[in-house]
């Protein structure tokens, strides 16, 4: 099967590096500058559904309601099992990226807590000489990851 050089590998991980950082320490704007400006975030909505989000502005708006949120601030999200797949739609300077994720909240004299579990499956494009997020897909462990199971 084919994959990605050693160098694109080791960008596109640290791609979702940058990802977690600036999501959890509240960096709106580096969180934005991972996407492609025409980027496509699809997320599973609370009480079932897609929500989706288009462009620098609507990953803005995904992020906000994050960053904005004061429940926010403690949780932090960590990409693992990362496996880079051909693009499906066969672009070049594409990867497909299948990840699982995990979020974990902690509170000042607390014990650490998980706090969701999932997964994503994403596409990065290589913009130049950097590789941005172009489609994110963020699902919770269940339904077609599962499918197998009968």
């Amino acid at each position: 099967m084919p994959s990605p050089s050693a160098e694109d590998r080791a960008l596109i991980v640290e791609l979702y590096d940058r990802y977690s950082w600036a999501l959890d320490t509240g960096d709106t704007d580096g969180y934005v500058a991972l996407f492609t400006d025409d980027a496509l975030v699809t997320e599973e909505a609370r009480g079932g559904g897609l929500e989706e989000k288009h462009g620098h502005d609507g990953v803005r708006e995904l992020v906000l309601k994050f960053h904005e949120n004061p429940e926010f601030p403690g949780r932090q999200h960590r990409h693992s099992q990362i496996v880079l797949d051909p693009d499906p739609q066969g672009r070049p300077d594409h990867w497909q990226v299948r990840a699982y994720v995990t979020t974990t909240q902690t509170r000042p004299g607390e014990a650490p807590t998980l706090y969701w579990c999932g997964h994503i499956r994403d596409t990065v494009r290589k913009d130049g000489d950097t590789w941005r997020i172009h489609e994110k897909n963020i699902m919770s462990w269940a339904g077609e990851v599962l499918a197998r199971f009968g």
